[in-house]
């Protein structure tokens, strides 16, 4: 199973591939356009492409892997909100005379703290 990192860059590998080919397009279709005019789109798709390039790589850069101890951290932390609330509300889902949701927090890094 991909990762959501994994997914992210074939999203932007799709897309970078994707303009590209719309370049190619274009380049395919310069011939119905007046000779005078093919070195301005050379120099167009040129440009483009190497736009496209540049975005993409820095798309990339921005996808950042999480590592297993983050991954297993949040987890927990999602386990200990889960019981933190039920300790601190109600049935109706209000919180206990008293308690704040800071107070919800608390007992959540408490309880993860013991895991």
């Amino acid at each position: 199973m991909a990762s959501t990192e994994e997914k992210a860059i074939a999203a932007i590998n799709a897309a970078e591939a994707m303009a590209i080919s719309n370049l190619q397009m274009v380049r395919e279709l310069k011939t119905l356009i007046p000779k005078p005019f093919d070195k301005l789109i050379d120099t167009g798709i040129a440009t483009n492409t190497a736009g496209i390039q540049t975005v993409a790589k820095a798309e990339r850069g921005a996808v950042r892997t999480v590592s297993k101890a983050a991954r297993t951290s949040r987890k927990n932390l999602s386990k200990a909100l889960r019981e933190a609330n039920a300790r601190l509300r109600k049935k109706n889902g209000q919180l206990k005379k008293g308690k704040t949701q800071a107070d919800v927090m608390r007992l959540a890094q408490r309880l993860k703290k013991k895991m």
